[in-house]
């Protein structure tokens, strides 16, 4: 395996992202899927100034490679080897204000099995023989989801018995309450977790949402205790303390109950926003323009507005957005009201993969999305025009007073 394993690209075991594997080997297969914010070379080759040959596939090559070298030959089932697969969400120029973002890398391993359930995961780099462990307690995951296949409840409380001697006791409690409160959740029954994959991965969505958000704030708490730190004042050193998997570790490890056996493909997204509290940038849709083809309903003179949701934990929480004052907001200048004024005229939630296809073929300026703070919207006077980004940091009442003026 060291042998034959020499880059991350090396095709003997990385394989194109979201491949359907064979029926006839999904069930014995496990896919090791290194999710990372690189860009993918799809977006980087429409920059004329980038030489792609040589470049490395992810920040972290060097240390994936020497972490999978580690994995025993024989180590896999005979008829279905481990495959490994690269899942690249960092957010391209044309959305970054056409300058390189670079930030302190961001990794997530994941193990799944042949359908993309997932089995087990680390936030950060596998170190030394965690690669091998995750690997043997993803088949040990996956002998329980058979057996509790009829039983999601009892699949989480049995993770939830492992997971538990792993963690400190503040972990253990919070971790207690969130199976207690399995018994009182409004979630529906699932009756067949595995031939009814796509049903059960919507519940387990869901979940996970729930859970990720109450584990959130005892991870704040932890890092705050252990390092002296905020995510809010320490981004860059906690992002860089977070290619670590120790640090993330207990929140990973009290997680995981809730969210094995959900399909990867449909919460990678979830997970990623969640971890790196930031937007990500879905994969795949290559070739496709899906903003542009709604647009083509309106003409090239109508305003319309996009709306980008915020990342994922922050959108089931206070929305943090700047501050209107009493008198702004009996005057029709609050949120709510940009928001009823935005409603006036065509508008579409958008994902960052849409919008970024939708400039790179407009031949539009690059947009910044998240300096000097996060975009919520953009308002288009027409397909034409420039966009108007409506952040959440600056009040609304000027953006009001303009959209309400161009709608006239």
């Amino acid at each position: 395996m060291k042998e034959a394993v020499a880059h991350v690209s090396d095709t003997g075991f990385w394989t194109s992202p979201m491949r359907e594997v064979d029926t006839a080997t999904a069930d014995q297969t496990l896919l090791v899927i290194v999710i990372t914010d690189d860009i993918d070379p799809a977006w980087i080759s429409l920059d004329k100034t980038i030489r792609l040959a040589n470049r490395p596939v992810c920040w972290c090559e060097t240390s994936i490679t020497k972490a999978v070298a580690a994995i025993p030959p024989g180590f896999a089932h005979p008829s279905a080897p481990i495959e490994g697969q690269h899942w690249p969400l960092g957010i391209p120029k044309v959305l970054t204000g056409g300058e390189s973002n670079l930030p302190p890398g961001r990794t997530i391993t994941v193990v799944t099995d042949g359908h993309y359930r997932t089995l087990g995961v680390i936030v950060g780099i596998p170190e030394d023989q965690e690669l091998v462990r995750l690997i043997e307690e993803a088949e040990e995951t996956r002998g329980w989801l058979r057996q509790h296949r009829r039983e999601p409840d009892q699949l989480v409380k049995k993770l939830a018995e492992r997971s538990r001697q792993r963690l400190p006791r503040i972990w253990q409690l919070q971790l207690d309450q969130q199976v207690a409160a399995l018994g009182t959740t409004p979630l529906e029954q699932v009756a067949d977790a595995i031939s009814q994959n796509e049903r059960f991965t919507k519940q387990v969505q869901i979940r996970f949402g729930q859970v990720a958000d109450q584990v959130q704030h005892t991870y704040k708490q932890h890092i705050e205790q252990r390092f002296g730190m905020t995510p809010e004042t320490d981004f860059r050193r906690l992002v860089a303390l977070e290619q670590h998997s120790a640090t993330r570790m207990p929140w990973m490890t009290t997680l995981l109950p809730f969210m094995a056996g959900a399909d990867l493909r449909n919460v990678y997204l979830d997970l990623a926003e969640t971890v790196w509290d930031q937007r990500a940038m879905p994969i795949q849709m290559q070739g496709k323009d899906p903003l542009g083809d709604w647009l083509t309903q309106f003409g090239d003179q109508g305003p319309f507005a996009l709306h980008i949701p915020p990342p994922y934990l922050r959108n089931r929480t206070e929305l943090q957005l700047a501050k209107v004052s009493d008198i702004a907001q009996r005057r029709g200048f609050g949120w709510q009201d940009l928001d009823e004024a935005l409603g006036n005229g065509p508008i579409r939630e958008t994902n960052l993969r849409e919008l970024a296809t939708w400039l790179y073929r407009s031949k539009k300026r690059p947009l910044d999305l998240q300096r000097p703070s996060q975009t919520r919207y953009l308002f288009f006077r027409s397909s034409t025009d420039s966009a108007y980004p409506i952040r959440d940091g600056e009040p609304p009442g000027r953006s009001i007073t303009m959209i309400r003026q161009v709608q006239k």
